[in-house]
């Protein structure tokens, strides 16, 4: 296994990634990996107030392993993420998808990639990406959907915010308590923080603005809230791959039915016993309060191994 440094070019940023390939020499099937929502660099790891990096350790894990399968892959920072050049707190959907764009069309030019057998993998909000990229690229051999998604964005932030609010008012232990207290304070419920935050993106056509000491990205809300995902797996032809975990708070996990019962291809969905949408496993009750211990594992060898059969299938 090899991992060369690439930049490629989108409109005017500058993209940095590692392209991983299983020797020096050859033609390989490729997957292009495109990431969920937040400021991610190439192996879905972030930095938190720029104090601490909160290591997810998806992506990478993801290359090494299909790489001594004979498949290569790619991934990269986001805009403004990483080594990449750009603004991160400017990019709206669009920028996203531009961006998975121009990564594609640099594996198409490489003479080390089998531009006929390339496969784009999307986690979370990059499951909601890379449908509207095959819609274009027809020669893209098919989607690897993980945490996957084909609700509206706003559905999906709805479904978390109930998700967390049940979590907190029916759990035990002294962080709900203080959550629940804080809660009281500042009327923070969150379904109902988040319905006057969706009602300021709305009212709004500035590009971002501050909302309680955060910098709120209206463009990327506004985008997403007018995107119909539905009307976009409707027309999806290629082959599926849709995982997802019994145990995800943040995606309803009847997500991959609904994209089995919509997409005109062929779809293998599953949904993994206590698989969290962190990709860990976790046997106690689904909390966003348990990430902190599961960020300390690697990721799910069953979330591995079925995308390494389901693409051994296809080559």
């Amino acid at each position: 296994m090899i991992e060369r440094e690439v930049l490629v070019s989108s409109d005017d940023v500058r993209l940095a990634g590692t392209l991983c390939l299983p020797s020096e020499e050859g033609c390989f099937p490729c997957v292009l990996m495109i990431h969920g929502s937040g400021p991610l660099d190439r192996d879905e790891n972030t930095r938190l107030l720029k104090l601490f990096k909160q290591k997810m350790n998806v992506f990478n894990a993801i290359a090494h392993y299909l790489a001594p399968k004979g498949v290569a892959s790619l991934r990269y920072d986001k805009r403004g993420c990483g080594k990449s050049s750009g603004d991160y707190g400017k990019a709206g959907l669009y920028d996203l998808i531009q961006d998975a764009k121009a990564m594609y069309e640099y594996l198409t030019s490489q003479q080390c990639i089998n531009r006929e057998l390339i496969f784009l993998l999307g986690h979370s909000e990059g499951t909601l990406i890379a449908p509207k990229i095959s819609l274009e690229y027809r020669d893209i051999a098919g989607l690897i959907l993980i945490a996957a998604a084909v609700q509206n964005i706003e559905q999906v932030l709805t479904y978390q915010a109930s998700k967390a609010k049940d979590d907190i008012e029916q759990g035990g232990g002294f962080n709900r308590q203080l959550i629940k207290l804080v809660w009281k304070l500042t009327g923070g419920d969150p379904l109902k923080v988040q319905s006057v935050l969706f009602e300021k993106i709305r009212s709004t056509s500035k590009a971002s603005f501050r909302y309680k000491l955060q910098k709120i990205n209206a463009k990327w809300f506004r985008q997403h809230f007018n995107d119909d995902p539905i009307d976009t797996m409707r027309d999806v032809s290629c082959p599926i791959l849709a995982i997802t975990g019994d145990k995800d708070i943040q995606v309803d996990p009847q997500d991959v039915v609904r994209i089995a019962e919509l997409a005109k291809g062929e779809v293998e969905y599953h949904v993994v016993p206590n698989l969290t949408h962190i990709l860990r496993l976790d046997d106690r009750p689904p909390s966003i309060l348990n990430y902190k211990k599961l960020f300390k594992k690697d990721i799910d060898h069953t979330v591995l191994d079925l995308i390494g059969n389901w693409l051994e299938k296809r080559l």
